[in-house]
């Protein structure tokens, strides 16, 4: 596993853990959402420091890596629609499940896969038109 791997894992479990704190746990809740955060700009700065240098085949198994990660994530989100029975949703439970996915796709890094996924692809196209 990667560095940057390491770091979404890690951003994952700490998103696991926010989730199923109690809601008084202000001071647990603080210190995890300050350590998610500080993963955010280590996996940013992961990013950016990796260069040109690592062969096509070490960028598209760091691609399809962050690809699974992402797919996981999302694959562990609310099915809004499916979990209210397709019709009638309430207001509230609809908005407690959107809320929901936005904490599972924020604690998961999904925004920051996302955009490495795209930086991986454009690198992959460069280098095939290259």
């Amino acid at each position: 596993m990667s560095d940057l791997d390491n770091v979404f894992s890690e951003m994952s479990e700490i998103s696991s853990k926010l989730y199923e704190l109690p809601a008084d746990a202000y001071e647990e809740r603080a210190t995890l959402e300050s350590r998610r955060e500080e993963l955010r700009a280590k996996a940013a700065s992961l990013a950016d420091s990796i260069g040109d240098e690592r062969s096509t085949a070490e960028i598209k198994t760091e691609l399809h890596s962050l690809e699974e990660r992402l797919e996981a994530i999302e694959g562990s989100r609310i099915d809004v629609v499916g979990q209210h029975g397709g019709s009638g949703l309430e207001i509230s439970a609809a908005s407690d499940a959107i809320g929901i996915n936005q904490q599972i796709e924020a604690g998961g890094g999904a925004d920051e896969l996302r955009s490495r996924i795209g930086q991986l692809r454009q690198e992959l196209d460069r280098r095939a038109d290259g």
